[in-house]
């Protein structure tokens, strides 16, 4: 009960705090504009990591929107929620609640944004929008997460070859035991494993609705782990 009552006390004062900071802001005082972001970083905080703005977030990093992109606008909104909040209503709303509409909008609306300017961009240049949860097919319906093959068309009769052989198939089966779906179909894609042609970085992220930064380091992570399972000392 003293606990409880010590928080509703605490929110009392710092809302007597915003209001008088926003009755300052007003009258454009930048330094009570500082101190509210200050005071109230926590909150913006909490609202981009939310889970309902953090499945946004997720799908604006297509986009090229950041975490930190999300909160400097939570930053604007805060002071923007400033200058329409109305003081007088005798505390019948806190202005935390206020700004935390205000500043949700304004998150969601610039995830909204980000990832519209990049389907434009797709649909400029023509090209289809794949999700690496999406497993991708060929013009046969084949996966193409499907399509590293160990079996004999692999093969030669020669000795030379035989040894390719064996470290396909041992890479044809790390590939599928050491990576996610997902990081199986990047580098299937990007290194051409079932269309035997090469695709840069650029066109990886695209196809697959990535910043190429995203999209490199799925690629790092990926090679990371089968280097390492290529050399665990076992034949196959």
């Amino acid at each position: 009960m003293q606990n409880t009552e010590k928080i509703n006390s605490h929110d009392l004062r710092q809302d007597k705090r915003n209001r008088q900071l926003c009755e300052k802001i007003k009258q454009n005082d930048l330094n009570a504009e500082t101190m509210l972001l200050l005071e109230n970083e926590g909150l913006i905080v909490k609202i981009a990591n939310n889970h309902e703005m953090v499945k946004a977030i997720d799908d604006a990093k297509y986009g090229g929107i950041e975490l930190d992109d999300i909160i400097q606008e939570g930053r604007v909104a805060m002071l923007r929620a400033a200058q329409t909040f109305n003081t007088d209503n005798g505390g019948n709303t806190q202005f935390s609640t206020y700004a935390y509409t205000v500043i949700k909008n304004a998150m969601t609306d610039l995830c909204r944004r980000g990832l519209s300017a990049f389907e434009k961009i797709m649909l400029d240049k023509g090209l289809t929008r794949v999700f690496l949860d999406d497993d991708s097919t060929d013009e046969d319906g084949l996966a193409i997460s499907e399509k590293i093959s160990t079996d004999s068309e692999w093969h030669d009769q020669t000795g030379n070859l035989a040894v390719l052989h064996i470290m396909l198939q041992k890479m044809g089966n790390r590939f599928k035991d050491l990576l996610s779906d997902r990081e199986q179909r990047l580098l299937s894609y990007k290194f051409g494993l079932s269309a035997l042609q090469c695709k840069t970085i650029s066109e990886t992220a695209a196809y697959f609705h990535l910043t190429e930064k995203y999209a490199n380091a799925i690629e790092a992570t990926a090679l990371k782990k089968l280097r390492k399972g290529m050399n665990d000392g076992k034949l196959i």
